[in-house]
Parts: structure tokens; sequence; C-alpha cells
């Protein structure tokens, strides 16, 4: 197996490369420096390092900044994902791209399919579903993903524990719930759907527990063996550029279909995790 990894040198694509090798699979993965994925003509000349996968885990993530700046989210999340199917077609390989639960509104009280109806709040999610709808248009496979957290990058549990070994209060939000998802177990989950063929279209793929935001705060502060105090707060005490669904637990009845194994419960996850933070 060979595989054009993008953005492979992020806190997921950092997992999936190494992921991609523990399998013994062949991994390219240029650098931002490398290839301007904003530019087709670069793109393009990614071709020839295609083999029988591209995927694509690089990403504009900052949600609230895409509030202005939503050319540039598009152009990253949205308009080069066309590129890169593009390019994919011209070297006869496959196309997976991952995507995020912001494509949803928030409005359901119960998990998300990949055949419910998307409609994003805000501009990190509208980009981020045109990039759905061009690597479908492209036979691709779409993975979508939330809540990520993983020891090769900035993230939610990272930032809590930081925060309360400095003895600062934590104050966070308690009416979003949604699954975190290490980014560990979900680069095996994605190495399983390359694995297995799997046909194109729509898949999502996240960590197995519910919760709220400030749940999960208060269960990494106990994987991390810290005493802290986290105070409840709701969304309208810490206003935010971009909305947020308040409730994007996502189904992963699909991919289980396929006899894909759920990822570790988060307990397990964040051990590992904390252990990986040195």
């Amino acid at each position: 197996m060979k595989i054009l990894l993008i953005g492979g040198y992020g806190m997921l694509g950092t997992d999936l490369r190494e992921e991609f090798v523990r399998r013994g699979w062949d991994v390219v993965a240029p650098t931002l420096d490398e290839v301007d994925i904003t530019d087709p003509v670069q793109v393009a000349a990614c071709a020839e390092m295609a083999g029988d996968w591209v995927v694509n885990a690089a990403a504009y993530t900052a949600v609230d900044k895409a509030e202005s700046e939503p050319d540039t989210a598009m152009m990253v999340n949205g308009l080069s994902v066309g590129y890169l199917g593009q390019m994919t077609a011209m070297a006869g390989a496959k196309f997976l791209h991952v995507s995020t639960d912001f494509v949803f509104d928030g409005s359901k009280t119960e998990p998300y399919t990949e055949d419910d109806p998307t409609n994003p709040l805000g501009e990190y999610g509208r980009s981020k579903l045109i990039g759905e709808e061009q690597a479908l248009s492209h036979a691709g496979i779409v993975v979508r993903t939330a809540w990520l957290f993983g020891p090769n990058g900035g993230s939610f549990p990272r930032t809590m524990i930081r925060v309360a070994r400095e003895g600062k209060p934590l104050r966070v939000v308690a009416d979003q719930t949604g699954c975190p998802t290490y980014t560990r177990d979900l680069a095996r989950v994605i190495a399983d759907l390359i694995a297995k063929d799997a046909y194109p279209g729509v898949y999502h793929a996240v960590g197995p527990d519910t919760m709220t935001w400030h749940e999960f705060a208060v269960r990494t502060l106990q994987a991390a063996g810290i005493d802290g105090n986290v105070t409840p707060i709701s969304t309208a005490d810490y206003p935010t550029p971009a909305k947020r669904p308040a409730y994007s637990v996502l189904s992963t009845a699909k991919i289980e279909a396929l006899g894909i194994a759920p990822m570790r419960p988060l307990d397990e996850a964040l051990a590992d995790f904390v252990s990986r933070l040195g």
C-alpha cells in the first residue's frame, strides 16, 4: 500500500503517518513548505507521488478566526479539497478526506447519522461542508470526526492540564455535548477503512463517550492526577465569534457495520494521552 498523506505533520496527521508506517505501508507526507494545497499547479504536480490512496488531513481549524477570514477558510477547507480530488483522479488513486461535526447545527437530540441534513452555523462549518462536497464529487471517502485531542498538537485537554497546573480557575461550558476523539484511535479507524477498501461516501468516526466540555475537563484532570475545581458555565457566559452546535454527537453505526472496532473509552484514551505528554 502506498499513500500520499497531506497534512501529515499536524495533530491528526502525525498519528496517521505513524499508524500507516506501523502497518508497513509506504507513506509520502510532503510538508506545507513542499506543497501548498491552495495552489492547483502544486497540487497537480503531486500526482506522481500518489500511489493507492491520497489522504487529506490538512485543514484550517481556527473556528472563530474563520468568521473574519472566510475566504481563507474556504480556500483551505473547501476549494483545495477539489484540487486534491482532481489530482487523485489523475493519478488513478482513491481519496479520503477528514471533515467535522460542525457541518451540523446541533438541533438534534439524538446522534447524527451520515444521512442527516447538514446546516453549518458558521464560516468554518460552511467551508468544511464545501470540502465534503468536493471530495464526494471525486468519489472520495469523507470521515467526519469531532472534538479531537492528541499528543502532537494543541488541544482542549492539554490546555486544561496546563491551566490547572498553573493554579488558575477553570470555567468550562456545560451545555454543549459531543464525543471526544483521540487522534491515535481515529488514525487506527481511518487505516481500517483504507484496509477494507471502504465504498466511497460519508462515515462518522468519533470516540464512544458522549459528554459536555465540562465533563471532558473534569475527566481530563482526573486522568492527569490533578486536584482542581472546574466551574460549569453556559455558552452565553463564554461568547465566541462563531456559534457552536449545542449537540453534535455522531453515530458510528455505519463504520461498525463494516466490522471496524469502536475506539477506546475516553478514560483509556486520556490515560494514554497523559502518558505521552512527558
